[in-house]
């Protein structure tokens, strides 16, 4: 068999045909059968570029049709924002399949890692073949902290100097072989064996770019300390914080002073400090001047020197000094009618539940807090306690030592804190993490970095489904139901061809910032 070029002198294009001569015996000399076309002479590359297959041939096992739309999809964003080189640079080639896995979990949802195998022989993603439960434990437990932290590191690097939102959550664990699980309570103070999960976001892109989990029983209080270790050994620089109100303590802030830190960080108004300033100052924070219409607060900046502490590295002695910081006070009357209404709801409900003696067990704290018996057996409210909360109703403050920030620019970011607490949400709810079922420790570090990657994606592509208006007509989940019907034609010898998109689905694409999928 040989080949024969021919070119055609109307187009240029130079063909490939297949020749294949044969003995004809009555004759006796050589024929040829039908040339058969194979391709054409790219004539950039030089190379054949074999003709496609017009449809597919049941004799063929190889041919197989994927889906592809939201691989699609995911392949640019994680291109886009770097996640793929970041993922090769940390773990080589496991990146990909570690790609493929949070590939999976954004699309299917809350399903469980141990049908991604079956997903993956129907969808197009990175790795390009399946794994078995028993590999993707592998591939958890070959996870380590070193690698981690090179992904980290990468990923810091592609942030600006703005503001880190850092926040932890609680996760629920049942196994006894997570050394980091131990009894504590979570946001609702109810005791579960769990741990704690940390993770940092990036303010101006909204992306993540560091988790940590510790032991549950662990404060947020004493986080802040083991953040710093950690940034110190992945080269941030210096960073500047936004925490809530969890994190405020003296030994934090002067933690954080003493490191050259800009942060800001709430603080409750029911300590005393804030409580005399809001006492001080109330009639001023509420004038009009002082009144912001996009944020709908009034908002006033107080200078605080801060006693700063730090001990001195050489002689041990404790250094006491003064620095400037600001107390950022704000009055947000809608705020206050809410908190009048639900303190009346309360005080109402613990009355009747009192004078009843129909007592709930987790009400004890604040029967004991608003109310007190007199004579005859009946409970009466305490006026002074209650009167000390409602001056505090519609307040709320932040403590920072960035002079370049005045009130209104302070909540603006603060305010997008809750960037964090979503992401939260998506990992728990999403992305299936609320309890997560790995046995061990290895595992879970390598589920956790998973659902980090997943995470990562996740959160770029809701905000490209917000600046596109996308969530009026979508929800995440259908949006990418819409793009995954989208098939793609394989078959050994020749190039994957995509078999149809609809209009709907290249506009979908065009919103998102995504060249969209062409047909061939």
């Amino acid at each position: 068999m040989g080949k024969v070029h021919q070119i055609d002198r109307n187009t240029g294009i130079e063909y490939v045909y297949e020749s294949k001569s044969y003995w004809d015996k009555e004759k006796k000399q050589s024929r040829y059968q039908p040339r058969k076309l194979v391709g054409h002479i790219d004539k950039l590359s030089g190379e054949l570029v074999p003709n496609r297959q017009r449809k597919a041939s049941p004799s063929n096992p190889s041919a197989k049709r994927l889906f592809c739309g939201t691989s699609h999809l995911l392949d640019a964003l994680s291109i886009q924002i770097g996640l793929d080189k970041d993922l090769e640079f940390a773990f080589g080639s496991d990146g990909r399949a570690l790609l493929s896995v949070a590939y999976y979990l954004v699309s299917e949802g809350s399903s469980t890692v141990a049908r991604f195998e079956l997903w993956s022989r129907t969808h197009v993603h990175p790795l390009g073949h399946g794994l078995t439960s028993q590999r993707i434990s592998e591939l958890f437990r070959d996870v380590s902290q070193d690698n981690l932290e090179k992904l980290f590191s990468a990923r810091i690097r592609r942030t600006g100097k703005d503001y880190w939102f850092y926040d932890t959550t609680s996760i629920s664990s049942y196994s006894q072989f997570i050394e980091s699980v131990r009894w504590g309570k979570n946001k609702d103070r109810i005791p579960l064996p769990q741990i704690n999960l940390a993770a940092v976001l990036d303010a101006a892109s909204g992306l993540p770019v560091y988790f940590k989990n510790v032991a549950g029983n662990i404060s947020d209080i004493s986080m802040v300390r083991s953040l710093l270790a950690d940034a110190s050994r992945m080269g941030t620089g210096r960073m500047k914080l936004c925490m809530d109100r969890g994190f405020y303590s003296k030994d934090n802030i002067d933690i954080l002073m003493g490191e050259h830190l800009k942060f800001l960080v709430g603080l409750k108004t029911s300590s005393a400090y804030v409580a005399s300033v809001i006492t001080e100052h109330a009639y001023e924070l509420q004038r009009w001047q002082n009144y912001n219409e996009q944020n709908r607060v009034f908002g006033l900046t107080i200078p605080y020197p801060w006693d700063f502490e730090h001990i001195h590295s050489h002689t041990g002695e404790v250094i006491k000094t003064r620095k400037r910081t600001y107390l950022h006070l704000y009055y947000l009357p809608e705020r206050a009618v809410k908190d009048e209404e639900e303190m009346a709801q309360l005080l109402h409900r613990l009355s009747t539940e009192l004078n009843s003696n129909h007592r709930y067990e987790e009400h004890s704290q604040y029967y004991e807090r608003y109310f007190r018996r007199i004579r005859g057996g009946r409970y009466i409210g305490r006026d002074d306690v209650i009167a000390a909360e409602r001056a505090h109703f519609g307040y709320f403050a932040i403590l920072s030592n960035d002079a370049s920030l005045n009130a209104h620019d302070t909540l603006a970011i603060y305010r997008n804190k809750d960037m964090v607490e979503k992401a939260f949400g998506d990992i728990k709810d999403r992305l299936d993490f609320r309890t997560p079922k790995v046995e061990n420790s290895e595992t879970l570090r390598g589920k956790l970095l998973a659902v980090f990657v997943a995470l990562i994606l996740t959160c770029e592509l809701k905000q490209r489904m917000n600046s596109a208006d996308l969530y009026a007509r979508y929800t995440m989940q259908g949006l990418l139901d819409e793009l995954d019907t989208i098939e793609r034609y394989e078959s050994d010898g020749h190039r994957p061809r995509v078999l149809a998109v609809t209009k709907k689905q290249r506009e979908l694409y065009e919103a998102l910032r995504v060249e969209p999928l062409t047909t061939s």
